[in-house]
């Protein structure tokens, strides 16, 4: 009877060695520091809560500050942005009126000031129609140092047929105007500023049954024969009674820098 007990009594000798398998004192610590560690954090927690909390309340405050001075920037600058696109607006519609009001008056000083159009005319403002001639020149189709035409000779040529009586002048489609130069750049010679090749072409608009005789008796006629006669240069004149040109370009007809010097009072 007494041996089945054995068993028993082992199991419950084990359990009561793993239950106290720690020193009692280490229970007392243990129980102490949770308590101590409880007390600590508490009013830690608290004071940090507490802290977040008024941050979060003067944010919200300074928000709310804010709002009001936010929202008149916001209103000042829509009603500026407004006020200038209307500005805008006006100035363009103005701007539109003057352009309107200047073509007007241009228009009617072209209809009613013969004179105002002859002005235009004569200064290549406008394109021109009539009779003239047409002067051809190309360099020497010889092997000839002297057979190339430069710049000046086109210049001898165009002062010859203003000599002559020439109301329009163009060379290779670029009218004469007076603020335009026919000039060397780069080896190749230029008017208004478009290079130019040969054949040089010059259509020169005036009387034709004088101009070619006039311009043939002038100095420069005389040039241009004894070019084509010694260096073998290419010259040909052909009169006709309907000859055009274009206007002189905007850019050759507005003076920049110079001034108009006033009369002595």
């Amino acid at each position: 009877m007494d041996e089945p007990e054995a068993p028993k009594r082992a199991e419950g000798l084990l359990e009561q060695i793993a239950d106290t398998a720690l020193d009692d004192d280490y229970y007392v610590v243990r129980a102490g520091d949770y308590a101590q560690s409880r007390e600590f954090n508490t009013p830690l927690t608290a004071l940090v809560l507490a802290t977040f909390a008024l941050l979060v309340m003067m944010a919200a405050l300074q928000t709310r500050n804010d709002r009001p001075a936010t929202e008149r920037e916001r209103s000042t600058l829509i009603s500026d942005v407004a006020a200038r696109k209307e500005l805008q607006a006006e100035r363009e519609a103005t701007v539109q009126r003057l352009r309107e009001e200047v073509a007007d008056l241009s228009a009617s000083a072209d209809r009613f000031d013969p004179a105002y159009q002859n002005l235009r005319l004569e200064t290549g403002d406008l394109a021109a129609t009539g009779p003239g001639i047409t002067v051809v020149a190309s360099p020497s189709a010889l092997q000839n140092p002297d057979g190339s035409i430069s710049d000046r000779d086109l210049q001898i040529m165009v002062n010859g047929l203003w000599y002559a009586g020439a109301e329009a002048v163009a060379i290779n489609g670029q009218r004469i105007g007076t603020l335009t130069g026919i000039h060397t750049a780069n080896g190749v010679i230029n008017v208004n500023y478009h290079d130019i090749v040969p054949p040089y072409t010059v259509v020169a608009i005036g009387p034709s049954d004088t101009l070619l005789q006039r311009f043939e008796n002038n100095p420069a006629g005389r040039y241009w024969a004894s070019r084509q006669k010694e260096a073998s240069v290419q010259f040909g004149v052909t009169p006709s009674s309907d000859l055009s040109v274009p206007a002189v370009p905007k850019k050759r007809m507005t003076i920049r820098h110079a001034t108009a010097i006033k009369g002595e009072e």
